[in-house]
């Protein structure tokens, strides 16, 4: 009587068990795939790899300077393989701009402006052949703040409006810190050789013309005021960093500057005005 039950009842618990399992299988082929994040120790950026790129480890150590390389899918024979490569510089990048002059000679490609983590960045779209097949390399400039990479995309010439917008992921998918500090202004003021000096201008107005409003209230205000302005200044411009901005990160500069020059001064002040102490009366002489 007691096996009967159960073989009822695990009978009737079948269908159930079928459903709940055939709507997990089916919320799982609707939910995207997770992305493989890789981490990059030395030049400390992370890349969140798009779906459906594989490592390829063999070209880190055939390829100089690739740290990194993932291959799309299988290539067909005859076609050319959808390649994403990080290529280590050998330092630093600026913000001035690279022009066709700075490009190899026999260069046939385009140059274009593209955007990562809010930065302005240049980058090459280079026609080759590989095996005698056409291809499109994309090159993009990534100023890290150890050391830049170049994100190169490898692909087919004839699919190049397939796998051309597959560029805008890859970048958003690289995080890193950059050596580069953002800008107000716009991209092209941002990025001319005359910019730092227009910076540095300004920077030398706001110390020069602080000085001179710290000395006209040193000779109208009590002693100690010009001193405790400067001390208040300094400590404020600490309170100003990189992410306001690089204008204000000289902002930032100059006031200090302000700040410790104002001390200075303000020292000076107090010396000058301090009181003298009081003589004793001399004593008569006799007649």
């Amino acid at each position: 009587m007691v096996s009967r039950n159960l073989e009822v009842v695990s009978v009737e618990r079948l269908p159930v068990v079928s459903i709940v399992l055939g709507c997990f299988c089916v919320l799982l082929s609707v939910l995207p795939a997770q992305a493989e994040t890789v981490t990059d120790e030395e030049l400390h950026f992370t890349l969140d790899v798009p779906e459906g790129f594989t490592p390829r480890p063999d070209l880190v150590g055939a390829m100089p300077n690739i740290v990194h390389a993932f291959q799309l899918g299988e290539a067909k024979e005859g076609e050319i393989p959808v390649l994403l490569l990080i290529e280590k510089l050998g330092g630093t990048i600026d913000r001035k701009p690279i022009t066709r002059e700075h490009l190899p000679a026999g260069f046939v490609g385009e140059m274009f402006d593209t955007t990562w983590q809010g930065f302005d960045v240049q980058a090459t779209a280079v026609h080759e052949s590989v095996n005698g097949l056409k291809a499109i390399t994309y090159n993009v400039l990534i100023p890290l703040k150890r050391k830049a990479i170049q994100v190169r995309l490898l692909i087919p010439a004839e699919r190049e409006p397939e796998f051309r917008p597959m560029l805008r992921p890859i970048l958003d998918g690289l995080h890193g810190e950059s050596n580069w500090v953002a800008s107000a202004a716009t991209p092209a003021v941002a990025s001319s050789p005359l910019y730092p000096t227009l910076l540095l201008i300004m920077a030398i107005g706001i110390v020069l013309g602080g000085l001179v409003i710290l000395w006209f209230l040193s000779r109208i205000t009590p002693m100690g005021t010009v001193l405790v302005i400067s001390v208040m200044l300094y400590a404020i411009s600490w309170r100003i960093g990189e992410e306001e901005g690089r204008e204000m990160l000289v902002v930032g500069g100059a006031i200090r500057m302000l700040g410790f020059a104002g001390g200075i001064l303000g020292a000076i002040d107090m010396f000058l005005k301090r009181k003298p102490k009081d003589e004793k009366p001399s004593e008569p002489t006799p007649e």
